[in-house]
């Protein structure tokens, strides 16, 4: 184990930092407070640890999911079923690459039996890359037999989803088979107000000549009403965790299928490059360059954080963007809240771009998330650890994840497990607040959960308008179908890890490059002449080691 000496002034900070997360035990979903404890449930007859076993674990917690052990039935059923208790180190993602560190350099000794590793968005750093190179995870491709429930869940199809740019695998994943997330979405009040003033002949925009004459109509039409003529956005826009994704909306209008960090894509030949060497990306730019002129385009598209997108929904200043599709419903509430009782942010389908091309990116299906990391290995608990999860992935396990414990959470109907009516009113919120599909941690979530959540227990015809454009952005049947592909990866090779903080995100990387270029600073041609030349000082590597990497995984 390589020790990372620079972090040592900082592990006496670190050795006292106390979780940021606190326990939910509300009265939630019609369950009182602590409604597992006394529930009869029986050892597992498929998987369970004579004597128990307890796995340390370190990762990053999100979303409104109970954290302790006694804050949701989840962990504390899983002990009563399997004999495993979870001892889990919940941190933030701010900081977490260097509490990772931290770790690393304490040694084998000083490892958790379970580590999360970065997204390569965050911090390249502490990646799964990383992290074996550490030599503080093993690869599991020897042990695949111990968790066959997996890679039955997995697929022969996504398995490029699973493997790391070496080709191995490190990863116990988290699966979620509903396409669905994000969606595009726009002030449909805003378009109607606009076709009854003559300025537009159509309610939705389908076409690139019709999202441009809806977003000039904003532009030029005061359509909040509020006096001023200049404060609505046409498109907002998100820069992303390092502003990688500021763009990627509008690069899938021209037919270039990105990555979830919008750097990098397959062509049709089948070659793993860079976005910028797509052949539509020099048509892509200079549209965009004259969208920012016209002042259509976010002018705050290369800093603005997600937080601060959703603060202009709700401000009654933006007329379109790119968002999780629930964002519809919650800001379309708000500004009923506020008394403008007409808004409606309508989830529609993806900008379609001046060649016909409109694309979405869907949901990644596999995410690699927990590492077994060498101090497991060294303490005998690899196979107990590996059949655990091999166990959470059969229906016993899928079943409590999704849906609780049966006669308390949920009834078997017609053979499916249906979720308490109590559980689904408000959507996805009591539901995660209970602890079911514990996402930090990871699972396999189930379509039928996922769509009683987003029903709230009713069927379409009754939703409001506000609920019915969310189910429209997220549902497979909905506005996006047929709009979907699946993500590139981003392959985090030698090249790219040492390359991505200079040569992609840095101060004079391309990402910055492309920002100034957008805004005008750059011509196009002066765009792509210093795109050759980063690829002369490393970007060339990035691309020919992710090209490799990416025809052994496929």
């Amino acid at each position: 184990m390589k020790k990372i000496l620079s972090l040592v002034l900082v592990l006496a900070m670190l050795l006292t930092a106390a979780s940021a997360f606190a326990t939910n035990v509300d009265t939630v979903g019609g369950m009182e407070p602590n409604w597992w404890v006394n529930a009869d449930v029986k050892p597992s007859t498929e998987f369970y640890v004579d004597g128990g076993m307890t796995v340390s674990m370190v990762g990053v917690h999100f979303n409104q999911y109970p954290t302790t052990f006694d804050g949701g039935y989840y962990f504390p059923t899983i002990e009563k079923m399997t004999g495993v208790h979870f001892d889990i180190d919940w941190r933030t993602s701010d900081g977490y690459s260097t509490v990772v560190s931290t770790i690393l350099a304490g040694g084998v000794d000083n490892l958790p039996d379970i580590i999360q590793p970065t997204s390569s968005q965050t911090s390249s750093g502490m990646s799964v890359s990383a992290l074996a190179d550490e030599g503080a995870i093993i690869a599991l491709d020897d042990y695949l037999d111990l968790i066959p429930n997996v890679v039955a869940a997995v697929g022969e199809d996504r398995m490029a989803m699973w493997r790391s740019a070496d080709g191995h695998i490190y990863t116990l994943p988290t699966i979620v088979n509903v396409p669905g997330s994000q969606s595009m979405t726009f002030r449909k009040d805003w378009a109607l107000k606009l076709k009854e003033q003559g300025v537009i002949d159509f309610e939705t925009p389908t076409t690139w000549e019709q999202w441009k004459a809806f977003w000039y109509g904003v532009r030029d039409n005061d359509v909040n009403g509020n006096g001023d003529a200049g404060d609505e956005i046409p498109l907002v826009l998100e820069m992303g965790e390092s502003g990688e994704r500021a763009l990627h909306a509008l690069l899938n209008a021209f037919g270039i299928k990105a990555s979830n960090d919008a750097q990098f894509c397959v062509l049709d030949d089948g070659t793993y490059t860079m976005v910028y060497d797509h052949p539509n990306y020099r048509k892509f730019l200079t549209e965009v360059q004259q969208l920012y002129a016209d002042k259509i385009l976010d002018p705050e598209f290369a800093t603005r954080k997600q937080a601060d997108m959703y603060n202009t929904m709700s401000a009654n200043i933006c007329a379109s963007c790119f968002t999780w599709a629930q964002m519809s419903q919650t800001h379309t509430e708000e500004l009923w809240s506020m008394g403008i009782e007409d808004a409606l942010f309508e989830c529609c389908a993806p900008i379609t771009g001046p060649d016909g091309e409109s694309w979405l990116q869907e949901r990644q299906a596999v995410t690699p998330l927990n590492c077994i990391t060498a101090k497991a290995v060294k303490d005998g608990k690899l196979e107990n650890i590996l059949k655990f999860f091999n166990w959470q992935f059969s229906e016993e396990g899928i079943n409590l994840y999704n849906y609780g414990i049966e006669g308390l959470t949920y009834t078997v109907v017609d053979g499916q497990p249906t979720l308490n009516t109590g559980i689904v009113k408000n959507g996805f919120t009591d539901y995660r607040t209970i602890g079911m599909e514990c996402e930090p941690f990871g699972g396999m979530w189930q379509t039928s959960a996922f769509m009683q959540c987003l029903f709230a227990g009713e069927s379409l015809e009754t939703l409001n308008p506000a609920y019915q454009s969310f189910w429209n952005g997220l549902n497979n049947e909905g506005v996006n179908k047929g709009h979907y592909y699946a993500m590139p990866p981003t392959l985090e090779t030698s090249a790219y890890t040492e390359y991505r903080g200079e040569l992609i995100i840095g101060s004079t990387g391309i990402c910055t490059l492309r920002d100034q270029c957008v805004a005008g600073q750059l011509s196009v041609d002066d765009f792509f002449a210093k795109y050759e030349e980063l690829k002369a000082r490393g970007l060339q590597e990035v691309i020919d080691e992710g090209n490799e990497a990416y025809q052994v995984i496929k």
